[in-house]
This record gives structure tokens, sequence and C-alpha cells, in this order.
């Protein structure tokens, strides 16, 4: 009966998982429990603070004393020692060793990401995967040595809130709703569980199987392993526990510690159960409702609030100086040992999640700043020294980038460097304003650690892509929502005793705090719900794939029947293809950001061109890109122009007409000149057919790899030849030898009619004779005429023929502008002077692509195309 039921069930949820959109809902059910989660909290929170004010709130924390915040500093200390036995006692466990300085490293940066994230298994874990596997701890075991105290830490709670129940049994009926005797049966008989708990265990680690079907197996530990932990763990919540007794008014003299200990214990573990960040909102709200009748809820709110501060935000800045120390130290790893080499680079890569983490909590600072009011003595110090519009100006402003940091926190956590840049100047910025809008220091004191944080890791930042390129997780725009209606609850909150008016819309005076909040938090939501949107409603970005083989094969056929050799560059295999409805014609293309950049123009019968050409652009349009189609000849431009694309020259490319190349005349000179130096510097001449490149391509690859060295380069893609096997077995390969020992090659693309060649690959060993490459091309003119070949094309010299007009575009006086004084940056004149020598037809090439102004995002994107990137 029961392998009925198991089986049965099993085909309901096959059946679930593979309804329509099933992935997608799953995605979106976490999140909207965690949005309805909040909100019943700001509800249970709004109910609690009905006989409370914010002023007395902030006064409550301005008289907390330094003994009083000396004494929580402490308290959080022993808990972090106790957390660091914690993880000694739990790799214990799972078999495995880790040197003091990594174990105290993973366990406090580990345990302090963890409580502000609120997802400590995998915040926490992500971290001591990295830094204890330095020391050889395996993924695996830091998950079994995460559940093992994650389970004892509950245990322990467990165990807490049993004794309470025996000896506080009266304090906890109002939080649970059960009478005091039930409380005490119930922890009778939990204690007695653990008492039966650790006697079952034995002297080792035992494992058992649970089912006989699914092979679920766990080991259950030692007995003084489990002791040793329940034990750790109770020191830890009651270290925990002093950090927030000693904030109390008069250090908790209106409640005994023994109940405290209790009542926290018990709310540590609702908290748990809820798993919320920290257990924030749920801690809150059990300990103000159970100890509302001894503490007066201001100081209650205030005494939480400082706790919060100290236990989460303390730890979370020193965990920043350890990250900072430990990337200098990596950047100084050649001068270390080899284990302290490793373990400063596994620390220092995790600064993206780090950062990331810090961001979002600097952020969501700067939202719920905008919504509280500045104190009114330092109002009156800005009042003499700053107008009216600045300090207005300065919270809105404040605001909004608060709400940016919440979005670019997660391109940090990609790594992409575009968000590293926008973290940086938002931060910086925002020093200015926090002072601005109400002296705020300790706001200011923040951005400068994040401000350090993120120059200090600027190396870990190295992803070029989009910010906006991907959508963001429904958790992660669900986590913006918290935020924002935090601030909201916030604002309700401080200014709940301000009457609501029309007219505080438009109240602009320095002593109008209310107004300028109210402004800032509504700001602060509708651009968040902006981008939000955008996010949601935006069409799919779309992806760069690899063509399949069958598409490679497809397309070799098809730049075989035609006459334009530079269209080999499709077989690269690093640019996607469209074909046309009967297959005999393509685009390659590939992305980049916004950009969806086809190389060149279509390939095959050019009847089938104009549909092709629609169709590019309106596959681009449909996924909010900009299309562009790069290199193409002034012939097709009435194609493009139909399309409604915006054209530009790009530069001008070289074709050497072979049936009228030959070396006499003063204007070949240097050219024979070449060739006589290069006979008597032993130079030598050898083609390799396409069927032979496999065979050579050892030693073409050693004369690559030394070229690239020399250059501290790496492999080009898009539109410029690259050296991979694939590729160069589709041409020819004519190379060049000095004394029989190879030093240079280049390949010749070529189709089936051989009329057309276009140089590709080029490369010289170092050092290699000035007159090398010369040599080489003037023997590759002479093989392709004497092969029969009509033209050679030696590729494109940018920004030639730019020549700046009376009616000349901006673009067009920029680029001869460029053409003339930007030799420091490139090379223009002398790639074009190069050519020149083999007095070629100078051909235009073109640009045509969608918008105006976008075109230069688009040739900024063609640029890191062409670098290898792809998005």
């Amino acid at each position: 009966m029961a392998d009925t039921v198991s089986s049965g069930l099993d085909r309901v949820l096959a059946r679930v998982r593979r309804l329509p959109g099933a992935q997608h809902w799953r995605r979106c059910v976490v999140p909207a429990c965690a949005l309805g989660v909040c909100a019943l909290l700001l509800l249970v929170l709004q109910h609690l603070s009905q006989t409370v004010d914010y002023r007395s709130v902030v006064v409550q924390l301005c008289h907390l004393s330094a003994p009083e915040w000396a004494g929580a500093l402490g308290a959080t200390a022993v808990s972090y020692v106790a957390l660091v036995g914690r993880d000694a006692v739990g790799l214990r466990y799972v078999g495995a060793t880790v040197p003091r300085i990594p174990l105290w490293v993973g366990a406090t940066v580990g345990s302090a990401l963890g409580n502000v994230t609120g997802f400590g298994a995998l915040t926490g874990g992500a971290v001591r995967c990295r830094v204890y596997g330095v020391a050889g701890v395996t993924p695996v075991q830091v998950g079994q040595m995460t559940v093992f105290t994650s389970v004892t830490l509950a245990l322990a709670l467990a165990l807490m809130t049993a004794a309470g129940m025996l000896a506080s049994a009266g304090t906890l009926s109002g939080m649970i709703g059960l009478a005091p005797g039930t409380l005490r049966m119930i922890g009778a008989a939990v204690l007695a569980g653990f008492a039966v708990l650790i006697v079952a265990c034995r002297a080792t680690p035992t494992r058992v199987q649970l089912t006989q079907r699914f092979s679920l197996t766990f080991t259950v530990p030692a007995r003084r392993d489990l002791i040793a932990q329940l034990a750790l763990a109770v020191a830890d919540v009651v270290a925990a526990s002093v950090a927030l007794w000693t904030l109390l008014p008069h250090g908790g003299a209106h409640v005994g510690f023994g109940q405290f200990l209790t009542v926290y214990a018990a709310a540590m573990l609702l908290g748990l159960i809820g798993h919320t960040p920290g257990g924030v909102g749920v801690f809150e709200a059990a300990m103000v409702c159970v100890l509302g009748a001894s503490v007066p809820t201001p100081q209650m709110l205030a005494a939480l609030l400082a706790y919060r501060a100290i236990y989460f935000g303390v730890p979370l800045v020193l965990s920043a100086g350890v990250l900072a120390a430990f990337e200098g130290r990596a950047q100084q790893a050649a001068r270390a040992s080899a284990l302290a080499q490793r373990g400063a680079k596994s620390v220092s890569q995790l600064a993206p999640l780090f950062l990331a983490i810090c961001t979002f909590v600097v952020g969501s600072m700067l939202v719920i700043s905008g919504a509280t009011p500045a104190f009114s003595k330092r109002i009156a110090i800005l009042q003499t020294v700053l107008p009216l519009w600045v300090m207005e100006s300065s919270q809105m402003l404040a605001s909004l980038f608060g709400v940016l940091l919440l979005f670019v926190a997660r391109g940090l956590l990609r790594r992409l460097d575009a968000a590293w840049w926008l973290a940086l100047m938002i931060a910086a910025l925002n020093l200015g304003l926090s002072l601005a809008k109400g002296l705020a220091f300790v706001e200011t004191g923040v951005l400068c650690v994040l401000i350090v944080l993120l120059i200090a890791t600027r190396e870990r930042f190295n992803r070029h892509s989009s910010l906006f390129a991907e959508r963001f997780t429904p958790g992660w725009l669900a986590s913006v929502g918290m935020v924002i209606a935090l601030a909201v609850w916030i604002f309700l909150f401080a200014f709940r005793d301000v009457e609501y008016s029309h007219h505080l819309w438009w109240q602009f005076a320095f002593d109008e705090r209310a107004p300028r909040a109210l402004r800032a938090t509504l700001g602060a939501s509708l651009f968040a719900a902006a981008l939000a949107c955008w996010q949601l409603l935006r069409p799919a970005a779309g992806r760069f794939e690899k063509p399949a083989e069958g598409d490679l094969i497809e397309a070799a056929g098809v730049v075989r029947a035609q006459e334009r050799s530079d269209a080999v560059l499709a077989m690269m295999g690093d640019k996607s293809f469209l074909f046309s409805e009967s297959r005999n014609a393509f685009l390659m293309y590939a992305k980049r950001g916004r950009t969806w950049a086809a190389l060149h123009d279509p390939v095959g019968p050019r009847s089938e061109w104009p549909a092709l050409i629609q169709r590019f652009v309106a596959l681009a349009h449909a996924h909010g890109g900009r299309a562009a189609f790069y290199q193409v000849r002034a012939d097709a431009l009435p194609l493009y122009l139909d399309a409604g694309l915006t054209l530009m020259k790009l530069g001008e490319e070289a074709h050497i007409a072979l049936p009228a190349f030959e070396l006499k005349g003063s204007h070949r000179a240097h050219l024979r000149y070449a060739l006589k130096r290069g006979e008597r510097d032993g130079f030598s001449i050898e083609v390799i057919e396409a069927a032979r490149v496999p065979d050579a391509l050892p030693v073409l690859r050693e004369i690559s790899d030394a070229w690239l060295a020399s250059r501290v380069a790496r492999e080009k893609s898009f539109s410029v030849a690259a050296f991979t096997a694939s590729y160069l077995a589709a041409q020819s390969v004519m190379l060049l030898r000095q004394h029989g020992e190879p030093l240079a090659f280049v390949t010749f693309m070529t189709t089936d009619l051989n009329t057309e060649a276009t140089v590709g690959v080029m490369r010289h060993l170092p050092g290699a004779s000035p007159y090398a490459m010369e040599y080489l091309f003037t023997q590759l003119a002479l093989h392709l005429k004497s092969a029969g070949f009509g033209s050679l094309s030696l590729g494109v010299a940018p920004l030639s023929g730019m020549r700046p007009t009376p009616l000349a575009s901006p673009w067009h006086r920029g680029a001869a502008l460029a053409w003339r004084f930007g030799g420091w940056f490139y090379n223009f004149r002398g790639l074009r002077g190069f050519k020149d020598k083999f007095q070629p037809r100078w051909e235009p090439r073109y640009l045509a692509a969608s918008g105006s102004m976008s075109v230069f995002l688009t040739l900024a994107d063609l640029s890191r195309l062409a670098g290898g990137a792809r998005s």
C-alpha cells in the first residue's frame, strides 16, 4: 500500500514539473513568500509600535553609555570565539583539519556574511569552501559541516528554550500562548529527549541509512562532538544574549537574566524558523511582544537597533578589513609561502560576493536614511552655509543613488567592471550628498569604507559585460522591494505625528523635514519600481551561441560557391548564422551588450540579401538590441538605407589587382629591394595547401605563440582572423623560412571560384628582419597571380580616406582628426603606408547601424567583439 501511494505521488509530482511554466513559477514562489512574510512582519511591527514615537527611540539610542557599547562589543567578541570553536568541532566531525589562521578567517567572515544575508548555508558556506579549501577540505565536507553546525544550533536553542520552560514558564506563556503547566511538561519532555539522544550516541561516528529506496544516509556524531558542539552553541547564544542584555536600561534590571535568556533563545529559534536575514523582524517582534511589559518599548527598540549594529554591523566591517588585507597579500603573493599564496588568493576571490552584500547594505542604508528626519541642530548648522535647494536635492539624489546601488550590487556579484565603476562613482558622489542633506557622519564613514574596499579589490572585477545585460532574478527584485517597503514603514513611523496634507509635497524649508523625507521616499519608490518594471517587461536580451556543426558545414558550402574570399571568416566558429529561407545565403553575426553585429554583407546570392537584412534587423529589435552591419561594401548601401539604418564610413580596404601586378618601374623599387634582401638573408617560401595544413600546425603554432607573447596580446575574433586549428584548415598557408628555419607565415582565404584571395592570419618570430613580411607579401601576390587569381585583399585600413569637408558629419570630422593625430594610440598611417607599397585599389567600407547617437555605443561594442568579448 505504501509503495502504491509513493509511486502515485511520484507520478503527480512529475506531471506538475512538466506543466508549462512550472520552472518559472518555482522561481517566483520563494520571492513571493518572502514579500508576504515581510508585509506580515511590518504589520506586526506597526501594531507593536503604536505607543512609540520615533524621537523617543532616537533619544534612547543617544543615551546609551560608552560602557554599555563596550560591554556589547566584548560579548560579541566572545560569541564569535565560540563560533570559531563550533567550526573546529564541525571540521573534526567530518574528519578534516584546518590551520589556525584559515579557521579563524573562515569561521568569522563566513558567520558575518551569513548573519547579514540570512542565507548562512549559502554565503557562509561559500566563504568556508574558499578558505578551508586551501587546506584540502572538499565542498562536500563543508556542506556536511554546515548541516551539522546548523542542526546543533537549532538543538541548542531548543535545549535552552526547554530549560526556560521549566524555569520561566510564566514568561514564555504569553509569548507562545500555552498554559505554564503545559509548557513545563513540554520542556521536561524535550530535556528527556536530549538525554536519550546523548546516551544513544557512541564514542565514534556512526553512519545510519534511513531508507533503502533512496539510500538516504547520515552520520550520527560521536558523543564528545555532539556535547562539545551543543556546549559551544549554548556559549555562543549566551554571549550574543549578553550583547543585547547590556544595552537594556540599567543593565536590564527590569527583567532577570534567566528570563531574558529564555526569551532570547526562543525568539532566536523563531527567527531561525522564519529564515529572514539574521531573523530580522521575527526576532524583534518576539522580544518586544514578550518583554514589552517589563522593558519600555522605546528602550527595547533602541537596544535592539544598537544590538543589530554591533552584532551584525561591526563583524561585517571587520571582515571587510580582513578581505582588504588578504587582497593586498594576494597582490604580493610572490614573496609569500605556497600555502599563504593559496590562502590569500582564495580569500581575495570572495571579493565579488562580499562587495555585492556590502553594496546592497549601503544602498539600503541610503534609501532608509532618506526616509528619516535629520537632526535639527545639524540642519541649523547647514542653514548658515548651504542654500535650501542643495539640501533638498541632496536628500532626493542620495535616495535615488541608494536604489541604484541595490541594482548595481548584482553586477558586482557577477564581477562586472561596469558595476565596479558605477558603485565607486555613486559612493564618491554620496560622500558630499550625505553631508549636505544633514551632516550624516556615520553614513559618510560607511561610504568611505565601501570606497576603500572597492579600490582594494579592483582586480577582481574584470568581466566586460553590460550591467543590465541579464535579467534580474525574482529573488533580487523581491529583496529590493523589501528594502523599499521597510523605508516606507520607517517614514510612516518617524513622521507619525505629522498630519498628512497635499500641501506637504510643495513645502520647502530647512525645518520642513517631513516633506523632504516624503519626496525622497516617493522618488526612491518610483525609481525602484521603474527599474523593476523595465527589467520585467523588456524583451529578452538573447545570448550568443556558437554555431552547430551542421550549420558550419552548410555555411562552408555557401562560402565555397561564391567569389568573396573574406567570407571564409565564417569558418572561425565564433559567429552565429542566420540563414535565408532557402538556406542558400546567410549572415554571420555575434552579440555584445545590446549590439547585434553582422560581419560584412550577406553571403550567397544577392537576390536573397534584402530579406536577410530585414530579418536580422527585426531579430535585433525583437530583443531590444541594435542591429549593425560591419565593413559592408558601397554597392550594397541602398539595401541598408531601405532597412532604416544609419551609414558611417569606417575606412578603406586595399585590393591588389593581380593581373596588372609586376615588379617593374620605379614605384616597385622597394618591393624589388625586399626580394633581393630576402634572398641575401637566406629567405625561402613554401606554399602549404589546405590538405597539408594540419601537419604543419605545430610549426605554425610555435611562431604564433611567440608573436603573441612578444606583444603581450591575445587572439582576436569576429572581424580579425585568429589562429585556430579549424579555421586554418579551411585555407592555404605561405610559410617563410630563413636558412631552412621557420620564421613567419601568412594564411590566405580563397573560394572554389579562385577569383579573389584575402590575407588571413599573419605572424612572425620576434626579432625577424624588417623586410620579412614585405618579402612574404610580395611572394604571395606573385604566387596568386601565377595561379590565375584576379585580386588579393590586404584588409581594411581603419579611418583611411577620412578627409574633413565643410558638410562632414561630427563622426567624419572626429575620424579625420584621429587619422591625423592618433598615431600615439594606433598606427593608422603606418598600416596604410605598408599597404600602399603594393599600389592597391582602395575601396571604402562602411558601418550600417540602428539609431544615430547609439552608433557610437555600437562602435564600442564592435571593438570589444574584436577583442573576444561575447554576451
